[in-house]
């Protein structure tokens, strides 16, 4: 029988998501949005729970979206699921940390980012790489990249494509902290426990405070964004980077 592409372990006030596709680097496919969805939908009401942590099993905490079935994704409306999930996640009560190993890549950078806290081993490496295959960002994605790095770390994200070590991560704001590799789950166990010994109805009205100082930001009009989105995503550049992807070649980019 194949393993869950999603656990879901609790221990005391702990709470652990694990992705679990090591031989797909933790890529995100409709199985691992459906587990995380659940996950989520568990944990939300369940007050005994003081902090979750989120890892990806073996070398990869998550490459993004499993590109070998991206069709199929887009098919069962990838996007929207998407933000609903990291939504989902954002939204949760307690503190929430990423353990952050291998690479944060597109989707799995802002699965990271839409933790409260992410604690990065010295060898990771992060990026949002969507305009190497011809994808863009919907705004609330973009607004969480903001928020966390500032619009000027966000555009040089965004427009290079290029992936950033984890010091410069740090340096941008995209991690809290950077340990050695071996250090890591140690690292994250201790501070999880540190979140949990704190007071919990304390800590989660503060969690909520900060989340609706930060709320505004969702009300800016954006519907010609998500327009030029959809053009994005209907576009034969985004099928040329797909395949090219696929076929390790560069792509050849038409501008339609």
């Amino acid at each position: 029988m194949a393993e869950e592409p999603v656990k879901l372990e609790r221990q005391e006030h702990l709470a652990t998501i694990t992705l679990n596709r090591p031989e797909r680097r933790n890529s995100l496919n409709l199985e691992v949005l459906q587990g995380l969805a659940r996950a989520f939908a568990q944990l939300a009401g369940d007050s005994s729970v003081r902090v979750l942590t989120i890892r990806g099993a073996g070398r990869i905490f998550c490459a993004g979206i499993d590109l070998q079935e991206a069709e199929r994704l887009e098919a069962d409306r990838s996007v929207t699921s998407l933000e609903q999930i990291y939504h989902q996640l954002e939204q949760l009560p307690f503190p929430t940390v990423a353990a952050v190993q291998g690479a944060a890549i597109a989707g799995g950078l802002q699965l990271a980012l839409h933790c409260d806290f992410r604690i990065a081993a010295e060898s990771c490496r992060l990026g949002m790489t969507n305009g190497r295959i011809g994808l863009t960002i919907p705004f609330d994605l973009a607004r969480k990249l903001i928020e966390i790095a500032g619009s000027s770390n966000t555009t040089y994200l965004l427009l290079t494509a290029q992936l950033v070590d984890a010091r410069q991560a740090l340096d941008m704001g995209l991690v809290h902290q950077v340990v050695a590799e071996e250090q890591l789950d140690e690292t994250v166990s201790a501070f999880a426990s540190q979140l949990a010994d704190n007071a919990p109805l304390s800590m989660r009205t503060m969690k909520a405070i900060v989340r609706r100082c930060t709320s505004g930001a969702f009300d800016a009009y954006h519907e010609d964004l998500e327009r030029l989105n959809a053009q994005v995503l209907a576009s034969a550049d985004l099928k040329e980077g797909l395949r090219a992807f696929l076929e390790k070649r560069k792509p050849v980019w038409r501008g339609k």
